[in-house]
């Protein structure tokens, strides 16, 4: 017998008359009867009482048939955690809102193409997280809707910390369309207790690329398996190299799309890499390499700031973390944003109305502020770092955190190349870079073979 969890007591009622073993004389016959129909008027009478429950309930946020279902596509594993809460504290304050988050994939480029395809066969996002610098693309293939109109509509806008200069970047062609949800900078980790076992000055970490290198040396010295420094060549859409490159006053990408790395900053920006390596720089997978940090055998990383929550938590009672800003040899230095925006990509109405509702929310003060304290990122939102319930105390009692905030006034937008080789010509570059951190290939070697690449992928 099959029972309902609603109409768990009226089936066991039913099956009190179906269980009995059956009786031989008559008068058990007619009481088993008797018994059998007192049973079918009380599970008539509790299957009335759970219809009419179910038609009051019916009424409410949490039952009604308007209860609008939304699928939120994200990025990076390691942010699951995060995610999930902040979908559970939207879910708390719009029970009318139900929000489905798909398992998240690893890499941007990955992301746009799993959003181009979902899309194609009518599975796509109703919001969906993609990179500053590729977010352009899902644009260009109609898969995104404007936010300008639901912006114009929201009373108090300018009051709810969404500067200009964080709306711009997911601006694209004149039109809003997606708004930060983190944002990161490139950063040095290092391992304070080794740093200052191998140098000089002992109270400060170095502010140039020679005086680092030297400390990477030392410790790669030390012996027992110490591996002085790691740069995370790896990062998606060659962000760390174009950060070298913007640290130095040049470029990645060129306004017009063209290459902008041909020149003496692109060869110094590979010099640098060429000298890492040469420190005893090991290649190894990004996760093995923040590993082996955690771990006090690596003693300097150069990643997302985005890692420090991580970095924190797998090094805790094992040694002190220090983080520096990368050094920047030009006056006119920027540095590059990571991170991505919450883009709206359902066409439905309704959905729309909904997922307006949650993008506010993932990128407001509060989701927000649970962003920078588990992770390291910067906010994408003008008002926890001013309030004190939000991240105004915890800036001063966790300093770490300030190094890429201090960024801020420098910052400049992470680019990519255009086209539909966009994805293929960093993968193109990040095996030059490889070529050139793990000493295969000179920096000038390698410079005119990333430019000669890269022009055929452009054609």
């Amino acid at each position: 017998m099959v029972c309902r969890r609603n109409d768990r007591r009226s089936c066991e009622i039913a099956s009190v008359a179906d269980s009995g073993t059956a009786e031989t004389s008559d008068t058990s016959q007619i009481s088993m009867l008797f018994r059998m129909e007192s049973s079918m008027k009380m599970k008539d009478l509790i299957c009335a009482a759970l219809y009419v429950a179910a038609w009051i309930f019916a009424g409410s946020p949490a039952y009604s048939q308007d209860r609008v279902t939304i699928h939120v596509s994200y990025v990076s594993s390691y942010m699951k955690p995060i995610q999930e809460e902040i979908a559970r504290r939207f879910s708390q304050l719009h029970p009318d809102i139900a929000v489905v988050l798909a398992s998240p994939v690893e890499a941007w480029g990955d992301q746009l193409q799993r959003t181009v395809l979902d899309s194609a066969s009518g599975n796509g996002p109703d919001v969906a997280e993609h990179a500053f610098n590729l977010f352009g693309q899902i644009v260009d293939r109609g898969l995104a809707q404007p936010l300008d109109s639901l912006i114009k509509q929201e009373k108090g806008w300018s009051s709810m910390g969404y500067s200009p200069a964080l709306t711009s970047l997911g601006t694209y062609q004149g039109r809003t369309w997606g708004l930060p949800f983190r944002i990161s900078a490139p950063i040095i980790f290092y391992n304070a207790d080794l740093v200052r076992s191998v140098s000089d000055n002992s109270s400060e970490f170095p502010s140039d690329w020679q005086d680092i290198l030297q400390v990477a040396k030392r410790i790669s010295a030390l012996g027992g398996q110490r591996v002085g420094m790691f740069f995370d060549y790896q990062a998606d859409g060659n962000w760390t190299f174009q950060a070298l490159l913007n640290l130095r006053g040049g470029q990645l990408v060129t306004s017009e799309g063209k290459i902008g790395f041909n020149n003496a900053e692109g060869l110094s920006a590979l010099t640098t890499l060429s000298q890492i390596g040469q420190s005893g720089m090991l290649d190894m997978p990004r996760e093995q390499a923040r590993q082996s940090f955690a771990a006090g055998i690596l003693g300097i990383y150069v990643g997302s700031s985005s890692q420090l929550g991580n970095l924190l938590k797998a090094s805790a009672n094992k040694f002190s973390i220090g983080t520096a800003p990368l050094p920047r040899t030009a006056s006119d230095a920027r540095i590059p944003v990571g991170g991505g925006i919450y883009m709206l990509t359902t066409k439905d109405p309704k959905k729309q109305a909904a997922a307006w509702e949650y993008i506010k929310f993932a990128t407001g003060p509060v989701a927000q502020t649970l962003v920078v304290e588990q992770t390291g990122m910067m906010p994408s939102n003008d008002l926890p770092a001013s309030d004190p319930g939000l991240l105004g105390k915890f800036y001063s009692k966790n300093p770490l955190y300030l190094t890429s905030l201090k960024q801020l006034p420098i910052v400049t937008t992470w680019t990519a190349f255009p086209g539909p080789n966009s994805v293929k010509i960093s993968d193109t570059i990040r095996e030059q870079l490889r070529a050139v951190v793990t000493l295969k290939s000179k920096p000038d070697v390698a410079l005119a073979a990333m430019t000669k690449d890269v022009e055929a992928l452009l054609k």
